[in-house]
């Protein structure tokens, strides 16, 4: 029993001493808890607080709108919450009542929350609890878009700003396409008249004849009977002595002329008919000769056939100018202008590079692929390119003003209305169907000449978009920063091969934008209530639009957040 005394002595001394070397140290520190105060203690409280969560500040006592934890008193002159400092009196400065108000909101814009007033709610989409947002009573808007970051922050945050500026800019279209025949330089040879064929020269495809040379060589009594005619009329004209009457050999030589005009229709050439006139023998066979030099495509004549008038003995094509098809999205068409430049490379001639020129933008949209045709002609004069080959096609269009495409000139001041691509300096006719020529300014869909030049734009990384707004962040000072709404063009790349987007409102040279870390920018903004990429309010002055999306109520405040 005397050990059980001795040992309950020595905890009450050991439990004593520690209370009073405890509150040795609180008065050496300078602080003494909220119990050694007592009540009057209360009257000296600042704000209510969480301890997980210090930027809670509430008037009354409560739980945490966060985390639910019970909210603990900040005393005026103390950096710690649940310590005020000793000495502390009832005459301490009064408490600033606190007017600020809390909108509570689900976190995830998807759900499209429109939010409570409720600090236990929760989101009635995905469950989760809804996070405060502050209610703002006015102020300046500028202000609501900006947060500030320490230099440390800055720092966690990877944080790099860069100039905007004007740069010159470009945009690469690569497509396929597929080689075709120019079929403005594409002839089908017919029979001019029936009749059997004899003898074949032309006698396999893919064989390159010129102007003129022989193809066939057709028996034909029609032709035979014309020749006969023209024979009998010049016999007739020149039996006709020197004083016969003039209404007479009128007669003769109008028959002599409807010969040689029949013989012509037969297809007869001058050099032939000249020939007939002068050996005075009929020509048993017709030769058909080449209408323009190429190469033969198809061919239906054999020897030892009959044929009628009209039927299709040879199609040439002249493959020195072949035609180019692209296929080009809806997407790519203000991209593209006539008289455009486009290189042209084939797998099959590793190495090799033609140059072609646009010409022709089809007018209408395939219904099956959703592409269109752009024709590009092609100088060929090794006839390297062929029918039907694929090759690969690249458009460098440089940038202009207002991010559109520099577009070049035409070649000339005149064009033909039919066929644009032929043009020249003086006003003459068109060398494939001799129509007078135009101004290029009066062809349809022509484009005047816009030069290229330096672009304001800034780079991709900057620009956050979400289909319908556009944001930036720029720094308004060293440490401070805002969100811009603005308007760009497509993205296109400098000579290093970078993207950048063409600024068509909302920013000025010069001005200082996000390139890397602007979307944690954007969150911590999410996260104070303020404007961020998915809020429904403005950016300031002048760019503050409303984009739609779910709203809170009226009563609400214009801070809520929402798609």
């Amino acid at each position: 029993m005397r050990w059980c005394v001795v040992l309950a002595v020595i905890a009450v001394l050991a439990t004593w001493s520690t209370y009073r070397i405890r509150a040795a140290a609180a008065r050496l520190s300078g602080t003494l808890t909220a119990a050694e105060q007592g009540g009057a203690a209360e009257a000296n409280i600042e704000y209510w607080t969480c301890s997980m969560h210090p930027d809670v500040r509430e008037a009354e006592p409560g739980d945490c709108p966060r985390c639910g934890m019970r909210l603990i008193p900040k005393y005026f002159g103390s950096d710690q919450p649940g310590v005020i400092p000793v000495g502390a009196t009832v005459d301490r400065p009064a408490r600033t009542p606190r007017t600020r108000k809390l909108w509570y909101m689900c976190t995830m814009p998807e759900c499209g929350d429109v939010g409570s007033d409720d600090p236990a709610s929760r989101c009635p989409v995905c469950g989760m609890k809804r996070e405060p947002v502050p209610l703002d009573s006015g102020g300046d808007e500028t202000e609501e878009a900006e947060i500030s970051l320490s230099a440390h922050a800055r720092r966690l945050a990877g944080l790099a700003t860069e100039p905007v500026a004007r740069r010159n800019l470009y945009k690469r279209i690569r497509t396929v396409g597929k080689v075709t025949y120019d079929e403005t330089r594409r002839r089908m040879v017919s029979a001019w008249t029936g009749g059997r064929i004899d003898r074949l020269f032309a006698d396999f495809t893919g064989m390159v004849v010129s102007k003129g040379d022989h193809l066939v060589e057709i028996y034909s009594p029609e032709l035979i009977s014309a020749q006969e005619e023209l024979l009998q009329a010049l016999r007739t004209l020149g039996a006709m002595e020197a004083d016969a009457l003039e209404p007479s050999r009128r007669r003769a030589e109008g028959m002599v002329a409807s010969a040689r005009q029949k013989l012509e229709l037969l297809g007869v050439t001058e050099r032939q008919i000249g020939e007939l006139e002068r050996t005075g023998e009929t020509a048993r066979r017709l030769v058909v000769h080449a209408p323009l030099g190429g190469t033969i495509i198809h061919k239906s004549a054999m020897e030892g056939m009959y044929v009628r008038t009209g039927d299709p003995l040879y199609e040439i094509a002249d493959l020195t100018q072949v035609w180019l098809l692209l296929d080009l999205y809806e997407a790519d068409l203000p991209w593209i202008v006539p008289f455009q430049d486009v290189k042209v490379t084939a797998q099959s001639l590793p190495g090799e590079e033609f140059l072609g020129r646009i010409v022709f933008v089809d007018p209408l949209v395939d219904k099956t692929t959703r592409t269109i045709k752009v024709r590009v002609n092609v100088e060929n004069p090794d006839r390297r390119l062929k029918p039907e080959m694929f090759v690969t096609a690249e458009i460098d269009v440089v940038l202009g003003e207002a991010g559109r495409a520099a577009a070049p000139g035409a070649p000339g001041a005149y064009a033909c209305p039919m066929h644009p691509w032929e043009t020249g300096d003086t006003l003459s006719t068109c060398p494939i169907c001799e129509m007078d020529m135009v101004s290029v300014e009066s062809l349809p869909g022509y484009t005047s000449s816009r030069p290229a030049v330096p672009v304001l734009s800034v780079p991709s990384e900057a620009v956050m978009r979400t289909g319908e707004r556009t944001l930036v962040y720029v720094e308004t000072e060293p440490g401070v920063y805002r969100g811009v709404e603005i308007r760009v063009g497509p993205a296109a790349r400098d000579e290093t091969g970078r993207r950048f987007y063409p600024v068509l409102d909302g920013l000025s040279e010069g001005q200082a934008v996000v390139t890397r870390g602007n979307f944690v920018i954007d969150s911590q903004m999410q996260i104070t209530g303020k404007p961020s990429l998915f809020s429904v309010r403005g950016f300031g002055a002048g760019s503050a639009r409303d984009h739609g999306g779910h709203h809170a109520p009226a009563d609400a405040g214009k801070g809520a957040l929402g798609r």
